[in-house]
């Protein structure tokens, strides 16, 4: 063991999570800015085409979100991306294949033509253009093997901001529709915004998910709470080596 004196080391910026699995959060992927309000949600292809090689480089083994779950270990790294934009089937699918990596999306019912605009979250600032995974895209991104499809409420809504009764419709809703898209249960969730307290945990639950992503800032095992899995935000324009320390480390200022 190390010496009294060399314990702090345990909490340097070299010091990798040993112990749990690594959950990245992103959202879209492309050149261009897919939220103005939030650039740091889109992040560049060659980015994260850098990212992933220098973390199989690493030693790093790939999962979804609910093997890394299920039987991630201290070389687990997982990607996760939110909000169900489009550009995961045109831009991060291939990428997936170019590169041989699982990711999981959690998708909204935003690409249904049949869900009403009047549920989308009116907190979103929705670019004209904006365009979101249809069942199409979903059945076809699952079918590749590399892609597992998780829930992200219907419209996008912050969970936490509505009655439980609106909450649950959100949940279920979503729920219902992907179930329906790919023809099989959903087991894995994402807060919106991070949106989520106890009650909310509990919906979440009984709608029949076994494992959700939140944004709390400790990181911790799966079993400790498997409805508060923490994440790492990577931001656009990050270098490659500081990103590298974000998602092995929780930091990368030295």
């Amino acid at each position: 063991m190390f010496p009294e004196r060399f314990l702090p080391w345990r909490n340097t910026w070299w010091w990798p999570r040993w112990r749990v699995p690594s959950f990245l959060m992103l959202h879209s992927v492309g050149e261009a800015v897919t939220d103005p309000c939030c650039a740091n949600n889109t992040i560049r292809p060659d980015e994260l085409r850098n990212l992933v090689r220098a973390l199989v480089d690493e030693g790093y083994e790939f999962r979804t979100f609910r093997e890394a779950c299920e039987k991630g270990d201290r070389r687990t790294m997982c990607l996760t991306f939110d909000d169900g934009y489009a550009d995961n089937y045109q831009v991060l699918l291939p990428i997936l294949r170019e590169l041989n990596v699982p990711a999981t999306c959690f998708a909204t019912n935003r690409g249904d033509a049949s869900f009403p605009r009047e549920r989308w979250s009116a907190e979103d600032p929705i670019p004209a253009d904006a365009a979101f995974l249809t069942a199409e895209m979903l059945r076809e991104m699952e079918a590749s093997g590399l892609v597992e499809i998780g829930g992200h409420t219907a419209g996008h809504t912050t969970l936490t901001k509505l009655s439980l009764d609106d909450a649950r419709r959100e949940i279920d809703d979503n729920k219902a529709w992907l179930e329906g898209v790919l023809g099989h249960e959903i087991v894995s969730f994402a807060y919106p915004r991070g949106g989520e307290n106890d009650q909310i945990v509990n919906l979440v639950r009984e709608a029949g998910y076994r494992y959700a992503a939140a944004m709390v800032k400790k990181m911790r095992s799966v079993a400790a709470d498997p409805y508060r899995v923490h994440r790492q935000i990577i931001p656009r324009g990050m270098e490659t080596w500081k990103s590298v320390l974000l998602a092995t480390r929780g930091k990368w200022k030295i």
